[in-house]
């Protein structure tokens, strides 16, 4: 019974579409939710199991999909208490075109449901919210969305500019400057001394591995990395520490190890990596520790500690992620339907 009612709500049911079955998505401030719990609900029906839809629902019997179109919809109205009031007193507007493109990105293809990609389809599409604050500094407000990107909404009740290069940081600092110790200071260029990636500015990152680390530009694939947060991917391919087999981006990042196991040591201390041998006889385990009857002998020892090193292709690497139209789709919804 799920299939044939699936397959005749789908043809009927949601209206418009791509001539596959995959609804047309065209909101207005006054449809939103319902264009929201349609696209919801068309991946839930091409996507998800039984008892993925019934969890989701939080039901126990079967729905069609223009009954869960229904309760999806309630289920954002309630969501939107908050955006409702500010859309009232005219704090906010509500910005179509940026809604449109978020959910036609979580919208299921066709004849897809997952898939592996270097980026999510919807990771860009729904980074900005759809209700952009207008409201004036200076003017009355309730919520930090209510008021301008570099503005929040103060204790005061008031839209109030975020501080700037110099003052106190507060809660943030306006766009372009970060919080350097107790004070906005403006963000780093490309090779300015620097001791976190928040320092600098977009599409740089702080090289900590440099021996004065520095803003520098983000590393594309194939290129050498020294960490994850050095390539725009977000992934480097970690290397191998000799002696030990543990995973690496530089030489630092592995520790020294005796020459005849994995165990860690202190360089130039090879007596922590085992007993040695005195030339005048029997054993030893310090350098000096080899006076006998026949006068000062030398201790030798057979293993030694040596520095760990970083071996193999440390490259930036695309990304591969589960593009998952059930599950990850759903989490990404630009309104909650929980």
């Amino acid at each position: 019974m799920r299939l044939f009612a699936v397959g005749l709500v789908i043809a009927v049911g949601c209206g418009g579409g791509d001539g596959n079955g995959r609804p047309s998505v065209g909101t207005t401030q006054a449809n939103v939710c319902g264009e929201v719990a349609k696209v919801a609900c068309y991946n839930m029906y091409s996507c998800c199991s039984e008892g993925e839809i019934e969890t989701r629902l939080h039901v126990t019997d079967p729905r069609t999909q223009d009954e869960c179109v229904t309760d999806m919809e309630r289920l954002c109205d309630r969501s939107l208490a908050r955006i409702d009031f500010s859309l009232k007193n005219n704090r906010v507007r509500f910005d179509a075109a940026t809604m449109n493109s978020c959910l036609s990105a979580i919208e299921a293809p066709a004849d897809t449901c997952a898939t592996l990609s270097t980026m999510l389809p919807w990771a860009d599409a729904c980074m900005t919210s759809a209700w952009v604050g207008i409201t004036a500094d200076g003017a009355a407000c309730n919520f930090a969305n209510e008021c301008g990107v570099d503005s929040t909404c103060a204790t005061s009740g008031l839209c109030t500019p975020k501080p700037t290069v110099g003052q106190p940081c507060g809660t943030g600092c306006a766009s372009g400057l970060y919080c350097n110790v107790t004070t906005c200071a403006a963000q780093l260029g490309a090779g300015q001394t620097c001791s976190s990636t928040t320092q600098c500015t977009k599409g740089l990152f702080c090289d900590l591995a440099a021996l004065t680390p520095t803003c520098t530009a983000l590393h594309d694939t194939g290129q050498a990395c020294t960490g994850s947060a050095s390539c725009t991917s977000g992934r480097c391919n970690p290397g191998t520490c000799s002696g030990t087999g543990g995973s690496c981006f530089t030489n630092a990042g592995c520790f020294a190890h005796c020459s005849n196991n994995t165990f860690s040591c202190t360089l130039g201390q090879d007596a922590t990596c085992g007993l040695g041998t005195c030339s005048t006889g029997g054993t030893c385990s310090l350098a000096g520790a080899c006076a006998g009857t026949t006068g000062t002998g030398t201790c030798t020892f057979p293993n030694h500690c040596v520095a760990g090193s970083c071996d193999g292709s440390v490259v930036c690497a695309d990304n591969e992620l589960t593009v998952d139209y059930c599950t990850g789709a759903l989490s990404a919804l630009p309104v909650p339907l929980n």
